[in-house]
């Protein structure tokens, strides 16, 4: 079982605080070279210092928020796409519950983030799980597609070349950024429970 650096620990080392954030946002350049030293700064200067763990998220959180759109972007190319079964985490397998998914949702599931990615410029589906298989995830990313259900036979439909890509300036990328920003938050929270942290 993977283990968390204590509270007491996260709050004065950097390593225990890019240890701590790699475990619940999952580990990237951005995260260990911008987040964490931003947080440094921050609890170096709250009073009161963070309580707890969830504490610790919420100011993460708030300074993701706080960034640009583009690195915001960045910070959630971290987190595996859906479907895929190679290079994850631990704690992501866990939650895209890779035990028993059909190929034709495989399928699916990486046309669909190929279509999402060519919508959203620079950004990648990132949901909160939530305990939902990979087949209960198809609808969602559909739906946010605009496109219904494939047939069978037909999980690479509808062609990538006829999506519009839509740009940073956009408003529905910016809403689409922001629920991913949220879904990160609610994952990693979500990763400190099932630790057995609050």
């Amino acid at each position: 079982m993977t283990s968390l650096p204590s509270l007491e620990s996260a709050l004065q080392s950097k390593d225990a605080l890019d240890q701590l954030l790699s475990t619940l946002f999952e580990h990237s350049p951005i995260l260990s070279d911008t987040l964490v030293p931003q947080l440094l700064g921050r609890i170096a200067a709250a009073d009161p210092k963070p309580q707890s763990h969830v504490e610790i998220i919420d100011l993460a959180a708030d300074q993701l928020r706080a960034w640009p759109p583009l690195s915001q972007a960045a910070f959630i190319d971290s987190h595996p796409r859906i479907g895929e079964v190679t290079g994850l985490s631990a704690l992501s397998a866990k939650e895209q519950a890779t035990n028993v998914t059909p190929p034709a949702v495989l399928a699916r599931l990486a046309h669909l983030n190929a279509l999402y990615e060519q919508r959203y410029t620079g950004l990648k589906y990132v949901v909160f799980v939530n305990g939902r298989s990979r087949a209960e995830i198809v609808p969602l990313i559909e739906e946010t597609l605009g496109i219904g259900p494939a047939e069978e036979g037909h999980e690479a439909e509808p062609a990538l070349e006829t999506v519009l890509p839509l740009e940073v300036e956009d408003a529905e990328w910016q809403r689409e950024l922001k629920r991913a920003i949220e879904d990160v938050v609610l994952i990693a929270k979500a990763r400190l429970k099932a630790l057995g942290e609050q």
